[in-house]
């Protein structure tokens, strides 16, 4: 998880005004070649930009929005320990919390923390009173905010620069802590390094294949090495909750009725806020009569087409 360090945080704060190199190094007590390295670092992640003048090179906040909301952030909230606070996996857990309260379990899922970790977050963040707790769920106080925004724009950031190494023409349709899910026209394989072909084009890997629309979407995750059925559903219904993206999901579900982790799969819809009960509905022959949801007899004759009669399994 490409997160920010406490050194890295503490030279974002002394960058509020540019520096040299030099300047910089005697301000954080450290030698010219870390303090380089450092800088390097923070410009990879967007947050700094450099320029040479002369025989010096300086350094300063770039224009990015998470370095414009770091501005506001280390004016409003200076006189707070921000190198513990933006550090390590609380930044993780900030891009996570809402003013409504969420459980530990869905914070987990959607800051990708395991549960020691994500407690450890939460006692370190409630000791500088950024937390409550209500009904059982974890909120931020509202009046931490700020804090949230930049922890959301950072991971964004973080998320654009690996989607435009992958491919210039990408786009990020969701993003996440650590993982993100982008569309681009030029299709590259199948599963590329971290990078995993998801979505309606990924049916064909359980029967359903479907002529696509022109563009190819994309998960990444330092973690997967290999998608579930259940995770290229949900892709599919996150990036389009329409009929089409509806009707296939569920011949899916039906196609593979006696394997399809329904846990995991209410897991997956709390994690990308998608719904996914209605859909399950339709393995136990509960028709969802509103749009954008089919009637059955259209799901039967779309799963008819796929696997036969025979194996129609209401």
């Amino acid at each position: 998880m490409n997160g920010l360090s406490k050194i890295e945080v503490r030279a974002l704060l002394k960058l509020k005004e540019e520096k040299t190199i030099t300047e910089l190094a005697n301000k954080l007590g450290l030698s010219i070649y870390r303090t380089s390295v450092l800088v390097a670092s923070l410009e990879r992640k967007g947050l700094v930009k450099t320029e040479k003048r002369g025989k010096y090179k300086i350094a300063s906040l770039s224009e990015a929005k998470p370095a414009e909301l770091f501005r506001k952030l280390a004016s409003r909230f200076g006189h707070m320990p921000l190198d513990e606070i933006l550090s390590g996996r609380n930044l993780a857990l900030l891009a996570v919390l809402k003013h409504t309260p969420l459980s530990a379990h869905e914070l987990c899922i959607k800051g990708n923390l395991s549960r020691s970790t994500l407690y450890y977050a939460i006692d370190k963040l409630s000791d500088y009173g950024l937390i409550g707790k209500k009904d059982g769920g974890y909120f931020l106080m509202e009046r931490y905010e700020l804090l949230h925004g930049f922890a959301v724009e950072f991971y964004e950031l973080q998320n654009s620069i690996k989607a435009r190494e992958f491919s210039e023409d990408s786009a990020l349709i969701w993003s996440g802590v650590g993982e993100f899910i982008l569309s681009m026209g030029e299709y590259r394989g199948k599963d590329v390094g971290n990078f995993h072909l998801t979505g309606l084009e990924r049916f064909s890997d359980f029967g359903v294949d479907i002529i696509g629309t022109g563009r190819h979407h994309y998960y990444y995750s330092e973690k997967a090495k290999r998608l579930s059925l259940e995770d290229v559903i949900v892709h599919a219904l996150l990036i389009d909750f329409g009929p089409r993206t509806i009707l296939y999901s569920i011949v899916l579900l039906l196609a593979c009725k006696g394997r399809i982790n329904q846990k995991k799969l209410f897991r997956l819809g709390r994690k990308y806020d998608v719904s996914v009960s209605e859909l399950l509905g339709y393995l136990e022959g509960k028709e969802v009569k509103r749009y954008p949801y089919p009637p059955m007899e259209e799901v039967r004759e779309i799963f008819k087409m796929y696997f036969g009669e025979g194996k129609w399994v209401r």
